[in-house]
């Protein structure tokens, strides 16, 4: 996936839970406090805002819409 590219953020059950645009894959700084601190995550800017998924529970696909 290329940095910039818009995505959906599927979670584990299958249901869409965020629209934003791809901006990298990680383990996330240990200052964000993060749940699950020590696996990798996708960060996905939403709106304003830089979320953070862990690609274990999460799925990303491209957003079409």
């Amino acid at each position: 996936m290329e940095r910039g590219t818009k995505v959906r953020v599927i979670n584990e059950n299958g249901n869409p839970c965020a629209v934003g645009f791809y901006l990298g894959e990680g383990i996330p700084p240990h200052d964000l406090k993060m749940p699950h601190p020590t696996l990798r995550h996708f960060a996905i800017q939403v709106e304003s805002e830089v979320r953070y998924y862990p690609t274990g529970f999460n799925t990303l696909i491209p957003d079409r819409a």
